[in-house]
């Protein structure tokens, strides 16, 4: 990112840079749950903002007698740099300006040794990159909701002119990093067992949800084994197919993409074809599948369509009805430049897992920063829906904002069992240890010479993500770009029970049935017996 280079950050961000050391910050995040530090809390104290005594001496959370001149009845210090973060008194905002090692040079009150390792506090760095939402939010705004909050033409200058146009291509970098994301680094820049798997369907001779394919009617037993043994290959260009047109089945990859809303994968879009982003979205998806089209054609002849399927409760709702069950709000329809592949645009307004056998089986599932660690989501219906597809293992796609959250994300991921935690590489296990360390040691006691690069899961930075900067809705000085941290992988099958519940439930399922089999295998054994012998033939005795 650029701009992080020119405030001398090279490509780090500093998303964790709110200090908790502080033994009032950490009370207040215990104890008030509707605390927001830098919002409604002080930032440096934790005090909250709207209980500001009138008490001539006023003592913070740490026990210091602090001057009255400078804490006044009802008075909020905010930073006059960016105005988006406050504290409860002008002390407060200086203490948190402070560099750490000036702050705990000779007498270090931190309760926990490490935990403000790496926080910059509110520094230059955070109050310009701050400074610049105001900015971008501005030309959001402008952009998208047709209002006008910049300054008028007379008093526009050269200056004003350039810092609200690199507002708005920071904004739009965010919205077009929902396409290049989707397809670049699940296609594109995907690892081969990535797109092994979600080609699998493209590459069969038979539709993979027709009876033929599943081996259900039709084709001799050694037929459904070739199949099977074809898709365990590696990727290979596909045989001709019979000239003849009436032979040749649609070729369609779909794509879900779960938890999508209007503000964010849709871009504002309100489910007509009147609007005025509908164009503009089309278009940014049209544009980011060309080369991956071109890419998939190394090794599959042709795909005649390409569907996204954005499902979600914040997806538009219908005005005229929607499709037959009433659950499709909407089509859109265009040809990818440069090719007869035709891109489909549709969106369910549900929960994902509620009426997942309305929507076409998915060849991938893409999240865009879910949050799966959040206590205000519950996913597991849509993560149970996901791994409950009849292929073997359906590909997925997780972004997140921060590192944290997405190793956050792992460990939910790992503990409902949705993943198998043997395919994640050693850095992530180490990572993730810790409440989830009886899960990996059971399924890793053997891996330490395991070749990483076999491990089926990914962890990386998203080289995709935007340039746009947001800031953190409950700690004022935290910092996150959407989707900048990436993972995909594959859902184990059955998912949501929980790894230890599964074995469990596996063993009751297969024991039982052992035994059944067994003792109809020696009644039939000793049924030949008798009629080789004749002892069970009326007509022999």
């Amino acid at each position: 990112m650029d701009l992080l280079a020119s405030l001398g950050l090279e490509n780090a961000l500093p998303e964790q840079s709110t200090r908790l050391s502080n033994s009032g910050v950490i009370s207040a995040l215990e104890n008030n749950n509707d605390c927001q530090l830098g919002f409604n809390c002080c930032l440096t104290c934790g005090a909250s903002l709207q209980q500001l005594t009138s008490n001539n001496n006023h003592h913070d959370n740490d026990g210091h007698k602090e001057e009255t001149a400078v804490k006044k009845k009802g008075i909020i210090s905010c930073c006059k740099g960016c105005n988006r973060v406050k504290y409860c008194s002008e002390i407060c905002r200086k203490v948190d300006s402070e560099p750490q090692q000036l702050l705990h040079g000779g007498d270090n009150n931190n309760d926990d040794d490490g935990v403000d390792e790496g926080a910059l506090g509110h520094s230059p760095v955070i109050c310009s990159l701050l400074n610049l939402c105001n900015d971008d939010e501005t030309a959001e705004d402008n952009l998208y909701n047709n209002t006008s909050k910049t300054i008028t033409n007379s008093t526009k200058t050269h200056n004003n002119i350039q810092k609200e146009e690199a507002a708005k291509y920071r904004v739009q970098t965010e919205r077009e990093s929902y396409p290049a994301t989707l397809f670049n680094m699940l296609i594109l820049d995907g690892p081969p067992w990535l797109i092994e798997n979600l080609t699998r369907k493209l590459r069969y001779r038979e539709e993979v949800r027709s009876p033929e394919a599943k081996g259900l009617s039709g084709g001799s037993g050694s037929e459904r084994k070739r199949r099977g043994k074809r898709d365990r290959q590696s990727l290979h260009r596909e045989e001709e197919m019979p000239a003849s047109s009436a032979s040749r089945l649609h070729r369609e990859l779909v794509l879900h993409v779960v938890g999508a809303s209007v503000d964010s994968e849709l871009w504002g879009w309100d489910g007509t074809t009147t609007s005025y982003t509908h164009n503009e979205m089309l278009d940014a998806y049209a544009e980011a599948s060309t080369n991956v089209l071109s890419y998939l054609k190394n090794f599959i002849d042709s795909i005649d369509s390409l569907r996204l399927v954005f499902v979600g409760p914040d997806c538009p709702k219908p005005r005229h009805g929607g499709g037959k069950d009433g659950a499709i709000v909407c089509r859109l329809d265009k040809t990818i430049p440069g090719s007869k592949t035709m891109l489909h645009i549709e969106t369910h307004c549900c929960n994902y897992g509620e009426d997942t056998n309305k929507l076409p089986c998915p060849d991938a599932i893409i999240f865009f920063n879910p949050g799966l660690s959040c206590p205000d989501y519950d996913w597991s219906k849509a993560l149970s829906a996901a791994s409950s597809y009849q292929q073997s293992s359906t590909p997925f796609l997780i972004t997140t904002n921060t590192e944290m959250e997405g190793f956050a994300d792992i460990k939910c991921l790992v503990d409902g069992g949705y993943v198998d935690s043997k395919e994640l590489p050693k850095y992530v296990l180490e990572t993730v240890d810790g409440e989830t360390s009886s899960n990996i040691s059971r399924y890793n006691d053997d891996d330490d010479v395991e070749d990483e690069q076999n491990k089926k899961f990914f962890f990386c930075e998203n080289p995709y993500a935007g340039l746009r900067v947001r800031q953190s809705g409950t700690m004022a000085n935290d910092l996150y770009v959407k989707s900048r941290w990436v993972m995909g992988g594959l859902f184990q099958r059955g998912g949501g029970d929980g790894i230890v519940d599964m074995e469990k439930k596996k063993a009751k399922m297969v024991d039982k049935p052992k035994k059944k089999k067994r003792k109809e295998s020696e009644e039939r054994g000793s049924a030949r017996k008798k009629r080789r012998k004749g002892e069970s033939n009326p007509a022999l005795i």
